[in-house]
């Protein structure tokens, strides 16, 4: 392998991606369209991926948000020999990877897509769930707003808010409306019972991959900051309040991050079809915001190993071992 590159290594996720490359002793490249970077990259433009990247690369993605995301990036890797892992939540960028999974596996290239909390940690938790056949599977995610309100994660929760979403309902994914639904979740304190609200995520197509017999994957989501919750609400409801939250989100970050939760949580409730139930999380008060960056530091290690076996579109539970994750 001739480099690690993280793309959008100069934002928030890309920046704790290079930090635990380092301490794990790999030197990542740093690229980015702007800024003090070792490479200029923009993941969006053909020509220039197709001039700066080279055969053996892994492209480590960070570019965020990826909804309104183009396959660009996959497109240029399958034609040079790149290989892939994104930290991708978005459900749209999920389904057209999925679509290009043949192309995908004749190149010989790896792609390793949702390579974050949202689909490789659910599946991590699934998994460890002991529950091998779940008919349903319900996440919940708080996340630590202190750390990580930046307009990348902002424009993401944004996208759900009052808007059409997908979730993976009886077998297939329907159409709701986000925010438009809420779940109580009890966590352990000083989180304690904590309300969330439907999200659209990969899930909803990843996870059904990997069991096909999920009749039901659910994500509620909790934005962690007081008060906000009651805003996102009301903007779910009303268009005009949408529309005045947007134009005031880069406000409404900065409050995050004075005022929000430290503490961060990925949850999952997993049942199967006798009622059996299990639920499992992962909590921290002090650095859970690198757990989406993680799966993506595990996988990269296994392959600039050459300790990874799967080509092609990589399912979430392949990427990294659950229990190496956890740990």
């Amino acid at each position: 392998m001739s480099r690690i590159i993280v793309a959008g290594g100069t934002g928030f996720f890309g920046a704790a991606l290079v930090g635990l490359l380092e301490s794990e002793g790999i030197p990542p490249v740093l690229a980015a369209r702007h800024g003090q970077v070792d490479l200029r990259l923009d993941v969006e433009d053909s020509e220039m991926l197709r001039s700066v990247l080279r055969p053996g690369d892994l492209v480590l993605d960070a570019v965020g948000p990826f909804q309104g995301r183009s396959t660009a990036l996959v497109e240029a890797a399958m034609e040079i020999g790149v290989d892939l892992i994104d930290l991708s939540d978005s459900l749209d960028y999920s389904e057209m990877l999925t679509d290009l999974e043949t192309r995908i596996a004749q190149s010989g290239i790896r792609v390793l897509t949702a390579c974050s909390s949202i689909s490789v940690g659910s599946a991590a938790l699934i998994r460890l769930s002991k529950i091998d056949s779940p008919v349903e599977a319900s996440g919940f995610l708080v996340p630590a707003a202190r750390h990580v309100a930046w307009p990348g994660t902002g424009s993401s929760l944004l996208n759900s808010v009052g808007r059409p979403i997908r979730v993976w309902q009886n077998g297939a994914l329907v159409a709701k409306r986000g925010w438009g639904e809420a779940r109580q979740f009890e966590f352990p304190r000083p989180l304690g019972m904590t309300t969330g609200y439907l999200f659209e995520s990969a899930d909803a197509l990843m996870l059904p991959r990997v069991w096909p017999g999920l009749r039901a994957a659910n994500f509620f989501v909790s934005s962690n900051v007081p008060g906000f919750n009651d805003v996102f609400r009301a903007a779910a409801r009303w268009k005009w309040v949408r529309s005045v939250v947007v134009r005031m989100a880069p406000l409404g970050l900065s409050i995050a991050r004075r005022i929000g939760g430290r503490i961060g949580c990925l949850a999952y409730r997993v049942e199967d079809r006798a009622g059996r139930r299990a639920r499992l999380g992962l909590i921290g008060p002090d650095r859970s915001y690198l757990t989406p960056v993680a799966p993506m530091v595990l996988a990269a290690k296994r392959i600039a190993a050459g300790r990874f076996e799967p080509r092609g579109l990589v399912p979430v539970d392949q990427q990294v071992e659950a229990v190496e994750l956890i740990e």
